[in-house]
C-alpha cells in the first residue's frame, strides 16, 4: 500500500526529464544567440546570460513515497473529507508562501495563512497508492508501531530514514484539518510520531506549534503555544497563548490550560465556549477577504479566483450607470420646461414687491 505506483514513479521520472531537458535546451540557445551576435575572436569570450526560468520554489510538495497534499478545489485525489468537500469544494485561503509538503488533508472553509508549513514528510504513504477516502481512512486508522504499520514503512529501510525509532515511516503519519479551521501566520504543523489531527473550527494562533498531537473541535490554541506528540486536546478547550502541553497530557473538554509545563488554570464559561466556534467562524471572512492575493500568482488556478478588483470595477461602473439613469429620469426634456421649472423656482423663492399702486388698492 505505501509504495507509489508503476504509472506514479513512470510520471515523476519523465516529468522530471522533460523540465531538466528543456532547461538544457535554454542554455544551448542562449549559447548560439550569443555566439552568433559576437563571433569568435582573440582572448575571451562575452560571458553567457543565462535565462533560467525554471524555478523549483514552490508551495505545494507532492513527495513520492511520502503522499500528497489534497487540498479542496486546487489539488485532485482521494481527500478525507471527501463527503463535505461534495457540498463546498474549495478551501477558504491558501496564503501563496504557506507550504504544504506530503501527506496533508484540509477540509472546506479551511484557511492557512502566511508562513505556516505543514509537513508530513515521513509518511509511508506512497502517491497514487490510495485510490479512495475509505483506504486513507483504512491507513490512519493504524497503530503506531504495529507489524501492519512497519511493513508499510518498507521493511526497515534504513536508507531512507524508515527505520528510525522516532521519524520512521512506521511512526509517521498524516495532518489531517478539520472544517472551517484556521492555522494562522507562522505555524508549524508536523507529524514525526504519529498523525496531527485538528478538528472543525479550530484556531490556531500565530507561532504556535502541533506536533503529532490531536486537537477536537472548537478549540483555541493561543500564539506561541507548543503541542508535544501524543498529547490530546479535546472539543471546545483553550489552550493560552506560550503554553507547553507535553507529551501524553489530556486537555479535557471546556479547561484552560497555560503555562509551560502547562497545567490546568480553571474551567472556561458557556461564554467562552460559544466565542472560540464565533472566532473561527469570522476567520473564514478574514480567509476569504484575503483571496485576491493568489491573482499575482501561485496555487490557485484562474478559475477559483474572484478577482476582488475587477468586480470593484464592476461594481462602480453599475452604480455609475444606475446614478445617470436616476438622473436622467428627473432631468426636463426640453428647453422651455427648463425655463419653466426655474421661472416657478424663482417664483416661490423670492417674495413679491409692494409697489404705490398696489398700496393705493389696498388701502
Amino acid at each position: 500500500m505505501p509504495s507509489p505506483s508503476f504509472l506514479a514513479v513512470i510520471r515523476h521520472v519523465l516529468g522530471r526529464a522533460l523540465r531538466e531537458t528543456g532547461q538544457m535546451l535554454d542554455r544551448v540557445g542562449i549559447r548560439g544567440a550569443v555566439h552568433a551576435k559576437q563571433g569568435r575572436r582573440l582572448g575571451p569570450d562575452d560571458s553567457y546570460l543565462f535565462n533560467d526560468h525554471l524555478s523549483r520554489h514552490r508551495q505545494i510538495f507532492s513527495l513520492l513515497r511520502r503522499g500528497q497534499p489534497m487540498i479542496p478545489g486546487i489539488t485532485s485525489g482521494c481527500n478525507i473529507y471527501q463527503e463535505k468537500i461534495k457540498a463546498d469544494s474549495t478551501v477558504a485561503f491558501l496564503a501563496p508562501d504557506a507550504t504544504l509538503i506530503g501527506n496533508v488533508h484540509l477540509a472546506p472553509n479551511s484557511s492557512i495563512f502566511y508562513k505556516a508549513i505543514l509537513k508530513a514528510d515521513v509518511a509511508a504513504h506512497g502517491v497514487n497508492s490510495i485510490r479512495t477516502p475509505e483506504e486513507e481512512i483504512a491507513w490512519r486508522s493504524l497503530p503506531v508501531g504495529s507489524h501492519k504499520r512497519i511493513l508499510d514503512a518498507g521493511h526497515w529501510n534504513n536508507g531512507q530514514g524508515l527505520g528510525h525509532p522516532t521519524i520512521g515511516g512506521q511512526n509517521g503519519g498524516g495532518i489531517y484539518v478539520g472544517e472551517g479551521t484556521n492555522i494562522q501566520d507562522s505555524c508549524i504543523v508536523s507529524a514525526y510520531e504519529g498523525h496531527a489531527k485538528i478538528g472543525s473550527y479550530v484556531t490556531v494562533g500565530h507561532r504556535a506549534q502541533i506536533h503529532s498531537a490531536s486537537i477536537g473541535d472548537e478549540c483555541l490554541i493561543g500564539m506561541g503555544s507548543v503541542l508535544k506528540p501524543g498529547s490530546v486536546v479535546q472539543s471546545q478547550s483553550f489552550v493560552a497563548a506560550g503554553a507547553v502541553v507535553e507529551r501524553g497530557d489530556v486537555v479535557k473538554s471546556g479547561e484552560l490550560w497555560g503555562g509551560n509545563p502547562a497545567r490546568k488554570l480553571r474551567e472556561l464559561t458557556a461564554e467562552e465556549k460559544a466565542k472560540i466556534r464565533t472566532q473561527a467562524e469570522k476567520y473564514i471572512d478574514v480567509a476569504k477577504s484575503h483571496g485576491h492575493v493568489m491573482v499575482l500568482g501561485g496555487n490557485v488556478p484562474d478559475k477559483y479566483i474572484e478577482h476582488v478588483l475587477l468586480n470593484a470595477t464592476k461594481d462602480a461602473s453599475l452604480s455609475n450607470d444606475n446614478r445617470s439613469d436616476a438622473e436622467s429620469m428627473h432631468k426636463p426634456t426640453s428647453s422651455t420646461d427648463n425655463l419653466d421649472s426655474n421661472n416657478m423656482q424663482e417664483s416661490e423663492a423670492t417674495p413679491p414687491v409692494e409697489t404705490s399702486d398696489s398700496k393705493s388698492k389696498a388701502a
